[in-house]
């Protein structure tokens, strides 16, 4: 990436005012609380690190009590003598850079090294803003090849002032979703590359984030057709063209499909030690019970953690895909349809609201996607009095979102169409 070109070199002082933000907000956070980064789901991810790095998957060497403290998002079976989480450990492979570096520099600075204090909290406010920085970078790239620069650069800070993602990156990085952010970031990225100025090394870049993709959530499959969709765009290629452009690409260098059980080791070895099997279901008792009655005005409307209604800016880009499709832009139905399916797959888990959370979390990592019509709909017209329109919606979303963002204390406990306490959010 040649970022010399830029005018906006006040881009560089988006990390150090992003961190900034992160550690203000959790300032007054009461450690081995609700308000806590590692708490409940984010600590369930989180807790492969100290396997990995301290304790070994051994329930009686870890501090006593711990994941109740810590608001039970994994388990520690004293009777097996195991560490439980039914989360897969792709989110903590991308955290265990800034855990390493926390516990090196616990005893040094004063803290106890033992994978929970504060300063293992400190480095997940760091990797949140890293990979958000890094998405940010990668995204640009990918969008000046289609829009002028000024266009990416505002619809990347639009999207993230205006949508949760500005809470997953700031107030919650112990979650998954920013991290999965990052990694389709990567994919998109790099998609040009390969449908055009393929080499080998773009090739593996993409299978390993294909790979960890799916290992921090399952539903991220979806991303590893991006690659096809766009060469089928950019080429104006039939789909067997493109399939078969793939399959050559990958027949020739099969021996890179090795990294992927490689990555996939250590969840392996985890599932063989605490359940005996090499693959295990662990989310037991949840599925999606709602199959046949999918919850799909809930998931976009609710004011329990709905899509619109927690961040309308994704109406815009609902907008821009409709236009990128009236163009008969290939990427704009795919777009699209890719939106229907994973709502259907949201709307169709039991919790479709996804528990204590801000918005439709379930979409985060597919808003790496929902940036390009974003930045179509902002390209679409020079009128002056739509620039304008256009401009008074994109600062009442942004209001919206932040508003809610700095009064929000984590859960929504109003009712699925509570109006009246979702509107108290926002006064």
């Amino acid at each position: 990436m040649n970022f010399k070109s830029i005018n906006l070199k006040l881009l560089y002082l988006l990390c150090p005012i992003l961190l900034f933000l992160s550690f203000n907000k959790h300032s007054k956070d009461k450690q081995k609380s609700y308000h806590d980064v590692i708490w409940a789901d984010a600590a369930g991810y989180y807790v492969y690190n100290p396997i990995w790095f301290i304790y070994g998957n051994s329930a009686s060497t870890f501090p006593d009590s711990i994941d109740v403290k810590t608001g039970n998002g994994f388990y520690l079976n004293k009777i097996n003598n195991t560490v439980e989480t039914k989360y897969s450990c792709g989110t903590a492979l991308l955290q265990s850079p800034f855990f390493i570096a926390s516990h090196l520099l616990a005893k040094p600075l004063g803290y106890e090294n033992n994978g929970f204090s504060k300063i293992y909290s400190f480095g997940l406010y760091v990797a949140g803003v890293f990979y958000f920085f890094i998405s940010f970078l990668l995204l640009f790239s990918f969008l000046k090849k289609h829009f002028s620069e000024i266009i990416s650069v505002t619809a990347l800070i639009v999207f993230f002032i205006g949508s949760n993602l500005y809470y997953y990156t700031i107030d919650a990085p112990g979650m998954s979703h920013i991290y999965s952010f990052f990694i389709f970031s990567i994919i998109i990225y790099i998609s040009p590359f390969l449908i055009s100025k393929y080499n080998k090394k773009h090739l593996f870049v993409f299978l390993v984030a294909s790979t960890l993709a799916i290992l921090i959530r399952p539903t991220n499959i979806l991303i590893i057709l991006f690659p096809l969709i766009y060469k089928l765009k950019e080429k104006n290629e039939t789909i067997v063209e493109s399939l078969n452009y793939f399959k050559k690409i990958i027949s020739t260098n099969y021996r890179f499909l090795v990294i992927i059980p490689l990555i996939l080791v250590p969840q392996v070895i985890y599932w063989k030690k605490t359940t005996g099997h090499f693959i295990s279901y662990s989310y037991t008792n949840e599925g999606f019970d709602n199959w046949n009655k999918p919850k799909l005005l809930e998931v976009w409307f609710s004011t329990n953690n709905g899509l619109f209604t927690y961040s309308p800016l994704l109406l815009l880009s609902i907008i821009g895909i409709v236009l990128m499709i009236i163009k008969r832009d290939r990427l704009g139905i795919y777009l699209g349809v890719l939106f229907l399916i994973i709502s259907y797959v949201f709307a169709s888990w039991w919790s479709w609201w996804f528990g204590c959370s801000f918005g439709g979390r379930s979409f985060i990592e597919y808003y790496s996607l929902l940036i390009i019509p974003f930045a179509f709909l902002l390209s679409s017209s020079n009128n002056k009095i739509f620039k304008s329109i256009l401009l008074f919606i994109i600062i009442g979303c942004c209001y919206i979102n932040l508003s809610i963002e700095y009064y929000y204390d984590g859960c929504f406990y109003g009712e699925t169409w509570d109006f009246n306490a979702f509107m108290k959010l926002i006064d």
